[in-house]
């Protein structure tokens, strides 16, 4: 919550793994489409229409090699994301499958490329919480 009550300041992300990666896109979509969205691994939404309900950035995270959520899927969402005009960074990381990031001693050791998705999504949360833009 802002603590000073502006609500031109208020800013909310939701963020989910797995199936929970789904629900929170679908969240943002359905109910909160000022919420940006972090999404690990979820169930991609593909359908235009729908990706052009979001009014604020999200970040998707997957593994190339992710039998759920094969790569013409994936290209799809991009696609479709672009083309509803999201802000996004959505990666497709190489040589990993579903839920390649398990903890975050993965991270403390310097896993690759679950470090890489870590400094990715932190990036992008800093930029939405401590950003200048107050429009954000």
């Amino acid at each position: 919550l802002n603590p000073t009550g502006n609500k031109s300041n208020y800013k909310l992300a939701v963020m989910g793994f797995c199936y929970g990666g789904g629900k929170a896109l679908r969240y943002a979509i359905q109910r909160k489409n000022d919420a940006a969205t972090v999404i690990f691994y979820g169930k991609p939404v593909t359908d235009v229409n729908e990706l052009k309900k979001l009014n604020a950035p999200l970040c998707g995270v997957f593994g190339r090699n992710d039998v759920q959520f094969p790569m013409k899927l994936l290209d799809d969402f991009k696609n479709a994301l672009n083309e509803a005009r999201v802000e996004n960074d959505v990666r497709i990381y190489d040589g990993v499958g579903h839920a390649f990031w398990a903890n975050m001693e993965q991270v403390r050791r310097g896993e690759e490329p679950q470090l890489q998705a870590y400094t990715q999504c932190t990036d992008f949360l800093q930029n939405i919480f401590f950003s200048s833009d107050d429009d954000a």
